[in-house]
């Protein structure tokens, strides 16, 4: 079956002639015109819905009755104001009526009004086209013509075409479909490029001859199997035409360019299913109707740059938003974004369709584990889990795991737009849409989205404070953009506004928020999802409380916890029946890197390592010998912060970072490179600010640095009581203006200490600095920002400064875990079953019995509870002293006998007793929200009543102060070591070990360390930092080597010490020695040490030279000084 049998007896069939496909009109090829309409259906269109302006208009005198003189008059004003357009969607959403003539003609219906619902939209007429003809006359004779095989139109406008092949002629959409569609627009490229000649400044004749490509919706390539989709190929106009006009491109070595945004598209029918399935729902996910219509309400818009300003409104002062300059960019969906797009709409219209159906669910989880054979008995055990589940109970819930930097802001504009149109039984389905963001940076970026974004603006304001959210609470913007510090005052804000949520119905999208809850070395990550989870649930959820409908929260994550994905995530059986969860849609990181949108931050990590000296002070020594000898009970502390807190370590860092900048990263990306250097604590950041700034202005006096004298070092940082204001390091500039200086800038560094690491966008930051440490959700946070894709950006760096460079390896075990699909066997039930074995362990513990009912009744009365405090203070005291005092007893008796102490017995029960409400305490965190739990378990008093025996235990054992520190020298300068390749393997579900297997043990701030072997242990340290200084002297002699091989060369010296060479001209010549240099090897980290580093080499080594020669000079002066004394 050749492919124009498989396009007329099958696809066009399914567009066309069968009830249950797509709907569309057959129209021969003959009756489209050569400027690309069917003036058929136009005509007929006008005439149907627009009849009284279509007689006003044949009554006119210029047309005086002549039906296809009018036709043709208003076809030309409808292909001037397409050619005048990014393309026919954007054209279409804002000319759904026209003005011709003094007439008001309807050119598209929409769906979804409040007064018609679908009927006008049913008479747009969407027509398909075999074998449709394209071609272009220039000064009266062809030029270019080509045949696509089907070709799209509503109501008369060209829509877009589909290139079609079969697998039967042993052809692919996949080589030979993209190769097709790919040579038929670079080939116009070529022939408009030789007719143009220069003489197109207005590029008139452009969008008159490539409109059915750079006009088009998108163009697709099918072979039944695999469907291919490319949009706005105009993209790659400019560097085309350039090409063709120097001879440096031709059409067959141009394609890969186009065919690398040339991408799958996805379906939910995998590999496995018969293709016609998988056809079908790609066509219909492409040309249903309804989804024409979502291309051109929602899918495309022009993004424009905006600027902020304060104009007086009413009296008062308010920031508005305006256009930077009105040169908009055309945005439209990737594949895989509209595909999650349409995913979330399609899920949520399944929610809303079963809603009266409480066990909807539940028996489609009981059909699909019937499916895979389930044992009854299973099956019954799996729904009983299920249904205790607050999973999608209390309101819908859908969790999406998208890689950073895949454009999930965009994802969550389209989603809110369409929620907002979203209509059911009638009615508008969400009565807000809260678009919730984390930083002001973000909140900035989805609010300029929006505007961007083809809405109405009264439909949405981004809530600035308190009383900009109670107004859009109140009022009729349905979609409210609100920072995460705001949210929390939710509560507030509604009662302050009056407004009762149980009739309403409400949509949050949660873009990724990521916080830091310390400022120490060790930093972990939250999730805003696990912080909100107490609005949804049942007891403490305000909104829900009472309410009639079921809100929706979708989530936004590269990084979803455990917690996170039983919360929010999709319940999941694996083939062996295990209890999983995963996300409702992906796209990994992996996925990412492998189509070009993100690049692979782990390929370019460079650990710096920095060798210290470890000791006792000599005071400290003494001091420890004598405890030891006595076997007083001391301890020694040894704090990592000092290392980092290091001045002598710190300034040998930050004449790296400037020498980096301005030798390597701020040549990067055509001379636009950026670097982000992100530290361990407001104080250090401060004093990296001023030193690199110091060295920078050093450095930028001289002839060869001085262009990037004006490149700002800016820092970003919460401000404190405690230190200078953020502002007052930037010459007094606001932290969002920084931040804009810096984005606008065309080189700079950005100082920060937990800001910006998570959600900031700026595709031109080539190197992340990390004189901190970071570890899993945080690490793929914060090496994100250096990920982003821009035009001549190759590959990003990551520079490792942390001790031992353990950035290294906790950034690769942070890639393992959430480069893939991330699923886990997080089990709550089996949670669950512990929380109550505690439970009832901790209601048998005779301090409950005899103080807890007394402590539960006293509370409220001031006079009694201060009495009984006390008395239950001095109690307790007394029993932890007895449970203390029995078991030293226990073991001595053990050690007299000369026995083993059993280990059940190895601690006393008051600290058995204390640990026992720690782990309480951490699983009611975890559980909280994911499983329905018994009241008792979060009575209120019943937690109050454990903490104060928490606190009263601590109180008796305040931690001693330590003897004395460990103290730590920088010891020599920095070393450059390479890092390891490793291929990260994606991960696979979890096995059948049911999540038992313990974590890692992780290290914590300020271990402390007892006196026995704290001699060997420092002996330890330093042998492993004399293991350091080794491999970074390997690394030298490397670089010495290098040196050695380019000072051995004549010709280069010459041109390094003469003033006749530019710059480029000296680099051209180095990056041939290397590559002579380079062939003399075989080790791959000699390469790799030197490929990512060989612009920073050439500027060390000339800068040697000059030291060298200047040496040679000053030893000359003094020979010629001493010889001419008398």
């Amino acid at each position: 079956m050749n492919e124009l049998e498989l396009q007329g007896e099958y696809v066009m069939d399914f567009f066309c002639r069968r009830q249950e496909g797509l709907g569309y009109r057959e129209v021969k090829n003959n009756a489209v015109s050569p400027d690309l309409f069917i003036p058929s259906d136009l005509l007929e269109f006008l005439k149907e819905n627009s009849r009284r302006q279509w007689q006003n208009l044949l009554r006119k005198s210029e047309y005086n009755g002549d039906e296809q003189k009018l036709l043709r008059a208003i076809m030309d004003t409808i292909k001037e104001k397409i050619e005048a357009s990014a393309n026919v969607a954007i054209f279409l959403n804002k000319n759904r009526t026209i003005s011709f003539d003094g007439e008001t003609l309807q050119l598209l219906y929409v769906s979804g009004t409040e007064l018609r619902g679908d009927e006008d939209f049913k008479k747009n007429i969407f027509s398909a086209v075999e074998e449709m003809t394209y071609s272009f006359h220039h000064d009266g004779r062809k030029v270019f013509a080509f045949r696509p095989d089907l070709s799209f139109f509503v109501n008369g406008i060209f829509l877009g075409y589909a290139e079609m092949k079969s697998n039967f002629t042993n052809q692919s959409a996949r080589t030979n479909g993209r190769n097709k569609v790919n040579t038929d627009y670079l080939e116009a490229v070529a022939v408009y490029t030789r007719i143009a000649d220069g003489n197109d400044v207005s590029q008139t004749l452009r969008r008159r001859f490539l409109r059915p490509f750079e006009k088009a919706l998108h163009l697709v390539t099918t072979d039944i199997n695999n469907t291919f989709v490319l949009r706005n190929p105009g993209q790659f106009f400019d560097e085309a035409k350039r090409g063709f006009q120097d001879g440096t491109i031709t059409i067959s070595s141009f394609r890969p360019v186009v065919e690398a945004v040339f991408k799958p598209l996805p379906t939910l029918a995998d590999s496995e299913t018969d293709p016609r399935v998988r056809f079908e729902e790609a066509m219909r996910s492409l040309y249903s109707k309804k989804m024409i219509e979502k291309e051109i309400i929602y899918y495309n818009f022009m993004a424009y740059t905006y600027k902020t300003v304060t104009v007086t409104e009413n009296g008062r002062k308010v920031k508005k938003k305006e256009y930077k300059d009105k040169t908009g960019k055309l945005i439209c969906p990737r594949p895989k974004q509209k595909f999650g797009c349409d995913r979330i709409i399609n899920r949520v219209q399944e929610f809303l369709d079963h809603e009266g159906e409480p066990n909807y669910f539940i028996e489609k989880l009981r059909a699909e584990l019937q499916a895979l054979d389930a044992p009854q008995e299973l099956i019954d055990r799996v729904i009983a889990e299920r249904e205790s589940y607050c999973n999608n109970k209390y309101v819908y819930s859908l969790l999406l795991q998208y890689a950073a930097g895949f454009g999930k802001s965009n994802i969550i504009g389209w989603t809110a737009l369409q929620l907002k149109d979203l209509r059911h039984n009638g009615e508008w389905v969400y009565d807000k849409i809260l678009l919730v963001v984390d930083r002001l940076q973000l909140r900035d970026q989805l609010d300029s989205m929006m505007l961007n974004m083809n809405i109405d603006k009264a439909m949405f304001v981004e809530a600035t404070n308190q009383d900009t959210f109670v107004a859009a609470l109140s009022d009729k913007r349905r979609i409210i953009v609100v920072n995460i510090q705001k949210f929390w005052e939710l509560k507030k804000a509604i009662e302050s506004a009056g407004k009762s949520f149980t009739d309403k119905r409400v949509a949050f999208l949660i873009d990724e928020v990521h916080r830091s809850n310390t400022d120490d070395v060790h930093q972990e990550m939250f999730s805003a999802f696990d912080e909100l989870q107490d609005i949804f649930d049942e007891n403490g959820g305000f909104i829900t409380r009472g309410s009639k409908k079921k809100n929706l929260i979708v989530g936004f994550t590269a990084t979803p916890s455990d917690k996170v994905l039983a919360r929010f995530g999709e319940f999941h059986r694996g083939t062996n029946f295990s209890q999983l969860w995963k996300p409702f849609d992906t796209y990994t990181m992996k996925e990412a890197i492998a189509d070009g949108y993100i690049l692979d931050p782990t390929k370019h990590i460079i650990p710096v390592p920095a060798k210290m000296y470890f000791e006792l002070p000599d005071g400290l020594r003494q001091a420890v010998e004598e405890a030891i000898r006595t076997q007083a009970d001391e301890r020694i502390a040894f704090a990592k912060r000092q290392i980092y807190e290091n001045a002598d370590r710190r300034e040998a860092i930050a004449k790296f970072i400037v020498n980096r900048l301005l030798s390597q990263i701020y040549g990067k990306i055509r001379g636009q490179g950026k670097a982000m250097l992100a530290v361990t604590s407001i104080p250090i950041a401060i004093e990296y600010c001023k030193l690199i700034r110091r060295l920078m202005a050093e450095k930028t006096a001289s002839v060869t640095f001085a262009k990037y004298a004006d490149a700002p070092v800016a820092i970003v940082y919460s401000d404190s009581q405690k230190y200078e204001k953020c502002a007052s390091m930037n010459d007094g500039v606001a932290e969002d203006k920084v931040i804009d200086n810096f984005k606008t800038a065309k080189n700079g560094l950005i100082i920060v200490v937990d800001k910006l690491q998570t959600g900031f966008d700026e595709p031109k930051l080539h190197t992340l600095f990390l004189d901190k440490e970071i570890r899993d959700i945080n690490a793929i946070q914060t090496i994100s920002r250096v990920n982003r894709t821009t035009k001549y950006k190759e590959e990003c760096h990551i520079i490792d400064f942390s001790f031992d460079n353990v950035n290294e390896k906790n950034i690769r075990e942070a890639f393992a875990k959430f480069c893939g699909m991330v699923i886990t066997d997080f089990d709550p039930i089996r949670e669950k079953a512990v929380v109550d074995e505690i439970y009832r362990n901790l209601i048998a513990q005779p301090v409950y019995t005899t103080w807890f009912e007394r402590y539960r009744s006293s509370k409220g009365k001031k006079e009694a509870n201060a009495a009984l405090c006390l008395e239950m203070d001095a109690a307790i005291r007394a029993w932890i002293k007895n449970m203390i005092d029995a078991h030293a007893a226990y073991i001595q008796e053990v050690k007299a006998r000369n026995e083993e102490v059993d280990p059940s017995m190895a601690e006393d029960a008051a600290k058995l007793l204390k640990k026992a409400v720690g782990r309480y305490n951490s699983r009611m965190l975890l559980l909280q929200g994911v499983i329905e739990l018994d009241p008792k378990f979060s009575d209120t008093d019943f937690i109050d009543f454990w903490q104060r025996y928490v606190y009263i235990y601590n109180s008796m054992f305040e931690k001693k102060q330590a003897l004395g520190a460990i103290s730590t020298s920088f010891d020599g300068g920095l070393g450059l070591l390479v890092g390891e390749e490793i291929d990260v393997e994606e991960p696979g579900e979890p096995g059948d070990d049911g999540g038992n297997t313990p974590p890692p043990p992780t290290g914590k701030p300020g271990k402390k360390r007892g006196l026995e072997g704290i001699f060997q242990e420092l002996a330890k340290m330093n042998e492993t930092e004399a293991e350091r200084e080794q491999a970074m002297q390997f690394w030298h002699d490397q670089t010495d080597a290098l040196y050695s091989f380019l000072e051995a060369d004549g010709k280069f010296m010459a041109m390094l010490r003469s003033e006749n060479f530019t710059r480029e001209q000296i680099e051209k010549e180095y990056n041939k020695l290397i590559r002579r240099f380079l062939r003399q090897t075989e080790d791959t980290k000699v390469k790799k040490l030197i490929d990512e580093n060989k612009e920073m080499f050439l500027e060390e080594f000339k800068e040697q030279m000059i030291n060298h020669t200047l040496e040679y000079l000053l030893d000359s002066d003094d020979s010629l000084l001493f010889a001419a004394e008398p």
